[in-house]
């Protein structure tokens, strides 16, 4: 790919780049350790080959006549300079101490990256004599959690000796997973969205969210994380979960909707609203789907108080099933194929936009979006002569983002709130209950 090749953002990629500022810098900070002695030259060498081939990341924003785009930068001794600048040795953290690895994450969480003259990726290394850690923050502009995931492998790959594989551009237009295949489905994928939208707007007629936040601020300001570390292993939650006839997932999910609804026990109109991710990319047509960039949408489902955790479960499994056939059914085409008009409405009204939902309290329409990365022991190689042993994921909270992700025999959750708007006094009391919930489930078998 030539040096000033000009890439079309997307439709999410507009709304990230509308909130860049107000939002703050739209970031994804992964936080991982190793189980032995890595060197910082081993680090920034297995990070300057993935600037040569992963194309994407030597992308720069830059204005054109009508919209913004990224263009791609030459592989040079440009990027050498920079790499300077996004790459830091982080003297003075104890990487032996989880405390201290928190207190520097909430740091860097909140700091910017330069997406008009800089590389769209900052890392931080914290050195140890055996369990070093490094920081990897991917801007969302660039890719979604999937991408960061990949390049996170890659680099652990390449500290262990393996070569990283090129990831060439690919068309960043998520249009061929919405739209319907033939113009003559159409009318059915319409009339589809509008009988879904109505059924969804009465069933959450009157109904009150049950969210952490104690306040409603209208600006945003800066972000924290909260680490957890779950009182029962993966392997048992599987056990409970095959016994009780659901998957992992869907028993957390049901497990966290529980545990905002405890907070409102007296009200039998409270809901607890949980967003999930959905990668769209199991619906591009066969060998079209594209790997680095942003091909995420998002639901929400919605939890009542049920009379027990199976029937919480057996709810929560309806309606995703219910919403990931409409997917299937291209029933989200026509709302998704508006947000591409992002472009035509410009940055400036956009931003306008966000900051006027902000101030009337509607960002702010669910209980958390619940992000479960599952077993991430695929990030290490088979046979590495270094291994992660944790990964704490984090991204910036426009409403509050539950993270998870297990190693080995441990699972590793995060919490990311608006300091404005949430304490950290509620997040903690909001985990204890959560771990409450899962020692009941657990010894009793569900």
């Amino acid at each position: 790919m030539s040096a000033g090749t000009l890439v079309p953002l997307n439709r999410t990629e507009h709304m990230f780049w509308a909130g860049e500022g107000i939002l703050g810098s739209v970031n994804q900070p992964y936080l991982m350790r190793f189980d032995g002695p890595v060197e910082a030259a081993e680090v920034r060498q297995a990070l300057r080959e993935l600037f040569s081939v992963y194309t994407r990341l030597r992308s720069v924003i830059v204005a054109t006549g009508w919209t913004y785009k990224l263009r791609i930068l030459p592989d040079d001794d440009h990027i050498d300079t920079l790499l300077d600048d996004c790459f830091r040795v982080a003297r003075g953290v104890d990487a032996g101490s989880r405390e201290a690895l928190l207190t520097y994450h909430n740091e860097f969480q909140n700091d910017a990256i330069s997406m008009e003259r800089g590389l769209p990726l900052r890392a931080r290394f914290i050195p140890h004599p055996s369990t070093p850690a490094l920081i990897m923050s991917l801007h969302h502009i660039i890719g979604d959690g999937r991408s960061g995931l990949q390049m996170i492998s890659a680099v652990v790959a390449r500290i262990n000796g393996t070569p990283i594989k090129p990831v060439p551009l690919h068309s960043p237009s998520m249009v061929p997973a919405v739209v319907p295949r033939k113009w003559t489905q159409w009318p059915a994928s319409i009339a589809g969205w509008w009988r879904n939208s109505r059924r969804d707007a009465q069933a959450g007629k009157g109904l009150n969210l049950v969210t952490l936040a104690r306040r409603r601020s209208p600006n945003f300001t800066t972000a924290a994380i909260q680490y957890h570390e779950l009182p029962v292993a993966p392997k048992v939650l599987r056990a409970t979960a095959k016994g009780m006839g659901t998957t992992v997932n869907s028993l957390l999910t049901a497990v966290i909707a529980n545990t905002f609804l405890g907070r409102a026990k007296d009200d039998p109109q409270a809901v607890s609203a949980i967003r999930i991710s959905y990668d769209l990319r199991k619906l591009f047509p066969e060998g079209q789907s594209p790997e680095i960039g942003n091909f995420v949408s998002s639901f929400s489902v919605k939890a009542r108080h049920q009379p027990t955790l199976t029937d919480q479960i057996q709810s929560m499994e309806a309606q995703v099933k219910d919403i990931l056939a409409r997917y299937e059914r291209r029933e989200y085409a026509l709302p998704l194929l508006l947000y591409e008009a992002l472009p035509l409405i410009g940055r400036r009204l956009y931003t306008m936009m966000i900051a006027r939902a902000k101030a009337q309290g509607k960002l702010q329409d669910v209980s958390c979006h619940f992000s479960n990365l599952g077993p991430a022991d695929f990030l290490n190689p088979a046979e590495g002569r270094v291994r992660l042993t944790e990964i704490w994921l984090a991204a910036l909270p426009v409403a509050t983002i539950v993270g998870l992700a297990s190693m080995g025999d441990k699972f590793f959750l995060t919490v990311i709130y608006q300091q404005d708007e949430t304490d950290a006094a509620d997040v903690a009391d909001f985990l204890g209950a959560l771990d409450r919930e899962l020692l009941t489930l657990t010894q009793t078998g569900g």
